[in-house]
């Protein structure tokens, strides 16, 4: 019964008994004239209807009560009408004395009554008879065979009500899920079994299933089929939505199994919206796609299954640029370099630049040295590193820079960097790294002695000052990460711990920790409010000075110089921005840098922990804090250019700057 009336909502309607008063309407005192005309209309058996049971008994005065009249569909009774019918109160004879209930066995008798219209009191009404009926059987827990049995008596009309209940659900037996637990799918029948099979609850729960598997991603999820067995249990199959086909399209220079290996989707699993709503935001973020895509359809293989297409449009990777900027801490620039998101369709990332800047802008002439700045910078990385989920990155560079740390000193610095990385499986979103650096360090002086008698500094302090060394270090880290997009997030955190042991060859060894904590809040669309919070501090040995923590500059504290505020062992750091696109009309929508446009108001504040000795020497504070406003521009070939505003508000000193120059976020 149940598969057919799964397969269509509708149902068959059956001949039904009707049960006809004839003589025992004498009791009634009526005129001798309309007696007879009554007894005369309705003493002729009704024939029988094909929907409900009718009864030929009508109320007084009704001498058309023999032609059909329209039933009322149950949702026109509205519930002030169906008090105001039951409230009426009409002559004895004629109205209804008692409703009794016969033939249910499940379904309580009061239940069935207040589904009906009609009250003991009510003036009887053959088509409120059968609008009552229907109430009845819309409960749906009785077969069609529902009669209804008036009997006049001196009191009034008896009306017996005679209902056939559908067979009771002994239990469900539910097969196909593999997903969601059986315990968890059968507490949504719970309240059916023992009761009559009611086709209303059982495809309300039907709904209620789907919804389930929908909620958790599996929205491919349908009861395929339903069938009762003659003890009462009902049986359900479930086809959750498995995948039998992985296919890419618009992959011209990608390989498919760079795709594939971003993607936690396989062949064989239980389709998932939102996981592979994740495993499109990874491909999307390799930079080798301008869009990605997903279409599913039916297997042609096999009904049951589906095929999954990622369609993608791949945009040219590699580019050779020449270009330039400006930068706080080399000032203007120029540069030139090559990079490769995508490097021989393989996934991996080939990049390296070469610059030349002319040194840092608004430095103090006592303190920082004027010098040209050189770097070069050559690297490689592969995320998925022979197809496992490790990565893996090397690099090798060098740099050529006034000294931030050493006042008056030009530092060298070339090294390369070994990097291993891979995500914690049982952990969403937290991944694990280790890198192994070389690094050798030196330090020209550009002071003469008028500059070091200035500042009371020995030549024995400055001999130390200026040692350099080579170092050895080795740093694991633990990330969590759950950016909406790793180059311009609106929402989601990004938290790094890591500790760094560095072995010096020339030199003292030291040890370090270092935490820093990122939270990225949508205020709606194009304004994102950005926190930042970190700090790091040493753990043994000295850390030499030119490896110091530094606070001021355009990547801490803005508003005071590089390294302004001072250096030592440990520091603390606190950012908060508010960022905002500008959006642009007219024209100006078709100039990709100027609708690129954005805006920013932030709040720095900055403490140096463990201070160096020199700091008092150079009158550096140690602390600060400042606020101001920012622009952001991406420029073609060089990338987000950041220009800042920043007022000091607290820790003031002659190492101020106003204008802050940067390429990037600051974080």
């Amino acid at each position: 019964m149940l598969a057919d009336l799964f397969q269509s909502s509708n149902f068959l309607d059956h001949n039904h008994e009707v049960y006809v008063l004839k003589s025992r309407l004498l009791h009634i005192h009526q005129p001798p004239l309309m007696l007879a005309l009554l007894a005369l209309s309705i003493g002729v058996s009704t024939s029988v209807s094909h929907t409900w049971a009718e009864d030929a008994l009508a109320p007084a005065g009704d001498v058309t009560s023999s032609e059909e009249s329209t039933p009322t569909p149950l949702s026109e009774f509205a519930p002030d009408e169906v008090r105001a019918a039951r409230d009426q109160r009409y002559d004895q004879g004629l109205t209804i004395n008692k409703i009794s209930i016969e033939g249910n066995r499940l379904v309580q008798s009061d239940k069935i009554k207040d589904s009906m219209v009609m009250r003991p009191g009510s003036l009887y009404s053959k088509n409120t008879l059968k609008d009552d009926l229907r109430r009845i059987y819309d409960m749906g827990y009785f077969t069609e065979k529902i009669k209804a049995v008036p009997v006049s008596t001196s009191e009034g009309i008896v009306l017996r009500i005679v209902v056939q209940e559908n067979a009771p659900v002994t239990g469900v037996h539910i097969e196909g899920n593999s997903i969601v637990e059986d315990g968890e799918l059968q507490a949504i029948f719970a309240k059916q079994t023992g009761m009559p099979q009611n086709i209303g609850q059982l495809n309300e729960s039907i709904e209620k299933v789907e919804k389930l598997y929908a909620d958790k991603g599996y929205v491919l999820a349908r009861v395929s089929n339903i069938e009762d067995d003659p003890d009462g249990v009902i049986n359900l199959k479930i086809n959750e939505g498995t995948i039998d086909k992985v296919q890419f399209v618009g992959n011209r220079k990608t390989k498919d199994f760079v795709i594939k290996r971003l993607m936690t989707t396989k062949v064989g699993d239980v389709y998932n919206e939102k996981a592979l709503a994740d495993d499109l935001k990874r491909i999307f973020g390799t930079q080798a796609f301008s869009d990605v895509r997903r279409v599913i359809t039916a297997s042609p293989d096999n009904p049951d299954k589906y095929n999954l297409t990622i369609e993608v449009d791949e945009k040219r990777t590699g580019s050779i640029s020449v270009g330039g900027g400006v930068d706080t801490n080399t000032g203007l620039f120029g540069s030139l370099g090559y990079s490769d998101p995508n490097f021989l369709g393989r996934g991996q990332n080939v990049n390296s630049i070469f610059a030349v800047g002319s040194g840092i802008i608004g430095r103090d002439r006592n303190t920082q040295a004027s010098a040209r700045t050189y770097q070069f910078d050559v690297g490689w990385s592969d995320p998925s590193f022979m197809n496992t989920a490790n990565s893996l990155s090397a690099n090798l560079y060098g740099r050529d820079f006034s000294s931030f740390n050493i006042p008056l000193g030009i530092e060298r610095r070339i090294g390369t960097e070994v990097a291993w990385g891979a995500p914690l499986m049982k952990y969403k979103n937290t991944s694990v790294g280790l890198s192994l650096r070389g690094e050798n360090v030196r330090i020209r002086d550009f002071a003469n002695n008028n500059d070091l008698k200035e500042f009371g500094i020995s030549s024995s302090d400055r001999k130390d000052q200026l040692k350099g060394g080579t170092f050895v270090s080795l740093s694991p880290t633990l990330a969590f990460d759950t950016r909406n997009n790793r180059f311009n997030p609106t929402s989601g955190w990004l938290n790094t711990v890591s500790l760094t042991g560095a072995y010096g060859l020339s030199n003292n060894s030291y040890g370090l920790v270092s935490a820093n904590l990122r939270k990225y809040i949508k205020i709606r669309e194009g304004i994102t409010l950005a926190l930042n919070a970190q700090g790091g501090n040493s753990l043994l040995g000295d850390i030499p000075e030119f490896n110091m923590f530094r606070m001021g500059g355009a990547y801490s504290v803005r508003g005071f110089q590089e390294g302004g505020l001072g250096i030592g062992n440990g520091y603390l750091l606190s950012t908060a921005e508010l960022r905002a696109k500008v959006p642009m009309i007219g024209k100006m929508k078709n100039i990709p840098v100027l609708n690129s446009l954005s805006l920013a108001t932030f709040l720095d504040a900055g403490t140096v922990l463990g201070e160096s000795n020199f700091n008092n020497v150079f009158n550096r504070t140690g602390r600060g804090m400042s606020t101001g406003l920012g622009i952001r521009l991406n420029m073609p070939g060089v990338g987000p250019i950041r220009i800042d505003y920043a007022i000091p508000i607290a820790g003031g000193s002659k190492y101020n700057r106003a204008w802050n120059f940067g390429v990037g976020e600051k974080f």
